[in-house]
């Protein structure tokens, strides 16, 4: 008798559509497996709702339980470490002039254009020495010091920038959230053709007067700004004066999620010799500081950043 290919089809798929029934049914996890849509399609998700995995317990002296493997949360920055993501740098530096270094080689250094070092630093020659600090920005463009009525817009359109990536560089979340005084850092930006207008002096800055202790810091530096608005006694340079602060009984918190105080000294990344500043308001989500030399020497202003930013170092709290 011969054999009839559309029934032995029939049979054959019959029985494929049979067995994959009796995987599932079998297995409820599979069976509840659907496709998540979004994020190019390479994820699988439950089709129902998500429950988290059960930790393995411990029976503690025969009466209670606890749990062996704490959860674990994994949160967006280190699963982009974990791809090999570079961390932006967005963060002004301090770099120490070396034998032998001019303005071109310290700009290629860093991989910036050489107008920028000189826009940060206002040079008005090539001339500089060993020993001299430059402020070094994360990216070609200028810093602008907020004034009165300054708007991101404004500002933007004063160097020709994108107000977007002023944002995104600073950490703006909000147009309220500039004030003036306040240090921003203008990515490509450049510089009108209008002169720019002189740094102001600061000899009237409110300050708490401790000049008792303040003079054995040299004016125009980090510390000596601090030492004006707290009693400060001699801690050396900035990177000495979280540890320092202990030895002389005051309370310290180090790291960045320590708890900012008005009127706290912060201590801060970014010099070879430490950087410190001092806490002026907070918000939610923000620590206020005011603090000299970060955008030149003897110059003051303010800056920003969010609480727990990895790079506070920690702080120095007032002695009640």
């Amino acid at each position: 008798m011969s054999k009839n290919p559309i029934l032995i089809g029939t049979l054959v798929l019959f029985g494929l559509v049979s067995f994959s029934f009796f995987i599932f049914s079998s297995n409820p996890n599979l069976a509840n497996i659907t496709k998540v849509e979004g994020a190019q399609d390479l994820f699988l998700g439950p089709g129902q709702k998500f429950s988290l995995e059960s930790p393995d317990f411990l029976l503690v002296e025969n009466c209670s339980l606890k749990a062996s493997l704490p959860p674990v949360m994994v949160t967006p920055q280190v699963l982009a470490q974990i791809v090999g993501q570079d961390e932006i740098r967005n963060e002004i530096t301090i770099h120490i002039v070396e034998p032998g270094e001019s303005l071109w080689s310290i700009a290629k250094k860093y991989d910036l254009k050489i107008e920028t070092v000189i826009w940060a630093n206002d040079i008005k020659d090539a001339i500089i020495q060993p020993g001299q600090e430059l402020a070094i920005l994360p990216v070609d463009g200028l810093i602008h010091l907020v004034e009165k009525g300054d708007t991101l817009e404004s500002i933007a359109a004063k160097y020709k920038a994108d107000p977007e990536k002023i944002v995104a560089i600073n950490e703006i979340f909000s147009p309220d959230e500039i004030f003036e005084n306040q240090a921003l850092i203008i990515p490509d930006g450049e510089l009108p053709s209008a002169p720019r207008v002189e740094q102001k002096s600061f000899t009237n800055l409110s300050t708490n007067n401790f000049y008792g202790l303040s003079h054995k810091y040299p004016y125009g530096y980090c510390t000596w700004w601090v030492a004006q608005q707290r009693a400060i006694s001699s801690w050396g340079n900035a990177k000495n004066w979280l540890s320092n602060a202990v030895a002389s009984g005051f309370p310290v918190c180090k790291g960045s999620y320590c708890t900012p105080l008005v009127g706290a000294v912060i201590s801060l990344k970014g010099s070879p010799l430490g950087h410190v500043a001092y806490v002026e308001r907070l918000t939610d989500s923000k620590v206020i500081f005011s603090e000299m030399n970060y955008i030149g020497w003897g110059k003051m202003n303010y800056r920003s950043l969010k609480i727990g930013d990895y790079r506070i170092l920690g702080y120095i709290y007032k002695s009640y």
